[in-house]
């Protein structure tokens, strides 16, 4: 058997130019490697390792719901519940010298035209009664005592208040009932009868202002009705306060039966005193809420 034929042993010593481009292309392969595995993640929105953790937050900042709260409480948290109660009995203002009837509507019907005095109750006492209020404030009324008997000419065409004037059962002098008087007109030329129903063109209106002697308004009671003692009264008003309180009776010290919402339309069935009684809801629930609250 003939012996095998090996092939000569050859040697190839690498180039230095060629060692050199090989080990280029592997750094460059490296090099891009490198930079898509830590570009990409960033722009694709991945983290590769947990981020720092930042200041942890103060525990007193957060509510259970995670939401945050002031670090300083506002004005609204600090304060009371808004007008959900009755104000202390304060020093008498100048308005409790004053005692003001409920209107009473004399005569009614189309301008131009024979009135009648079976008339409809509209509702301008809501808007009224503030400016009537004011009378206490004209000049020389903190020294006037006895009655005024004030009325009022209601034209629907123009939605104003046409005139003014002073009835039979006026106690108070000329001099005094004429300065009420021109107070009067200027208090009530701002008054609109815009938006308040009605049925006739033309009312008159009669309110009775008791003005009482600066000494007795300052010894006078809370109420200006013994207890027990009710002006019947018809008509309606809106709750002027953000929670109006109902109570049971016409006092602050009455238990509260309802809670009624700023704008709510209630019907006024009575008065004693500053308390005015209402009903307040659909069921035709009764009871007592503070004047101030449905704007009287």
């Amino acid at each position: 058997m003939p012996a095998e034929r090996r092939q000569p042993l050859k040697i190839e010593v690498p180039n230095q130019k060629q060692e050199s481009l090989r080990f280029g292309r592997v750094g460059l392969i490296v090099s891009v490697g490198f930079a898509i595995g830590i570009l990409w993640p960033r722009l694709a929105g991945f983290k590769l390792v947990p981020a720092v953790p930042s200041q942890p937050a103060d525990s007193s900042s957060l509510d259970l719901t995670g939401a945050p709260a002031d670090p300083k409480p506002s004005a609204a948290a600090s304060a009371p519940a808004a007008q959900e109660s009755e104000p202390p009995p304060a020093d008498p203002e100048p308005a409790d010298r004053l005692k003001v009837s409920e209107p009473q509507f004399v005569n009614c019907g189309p301008k131009g035209k024979k009135r009648k005095a079976d008339c409809d109750s509209i509702e301008f006492d809501r808007v009224a009664r503030p400016h009537i209020l004011a009378l206490a404030a004209c000049p020389g009324a903190a020294h006037m005592a006895g009655s005024l008997s004030l009325g009022f000419d209601l034209d629907f065409d123009s939605q104003s208040v046409k005139g003014i004037k002073n009835g039979k059962s006026t106690s108070l002098p000329g001099s005094d009932a004429e300065a009420l008087l021109t107070c009067e007109k200027k208090e009530i030329s701002t008054v609109s009868l815009a938006g308040i129903p009605h049925k006739e063109q033309t009312y008159s209106v009669f309110y009775r202002v008791d003005f009482a002697k600066e000494d007795a308004a300052k010894s006078a009671p809370a109420t200006d009705l013994a207890p027990g003692d009710v002006t019947e009264a018809t008509g309606h008003a809106t709750v002027a306060w953000d929670v109006a309180l109902v109570r049971a009776s016409a006092s602050r010290d009455g238990a509260v039966t309802a809670r009624v919402l700023q704008g709510t339309r209630v019907s006024v069935t009575g008065r004693r005193g500053d308390w005015y009684r209402i009903k307040y809801d659909v069921k035709g629930n009764v009871g007592w809420v503070y004047r101030t609250a449905i704007g009287m």
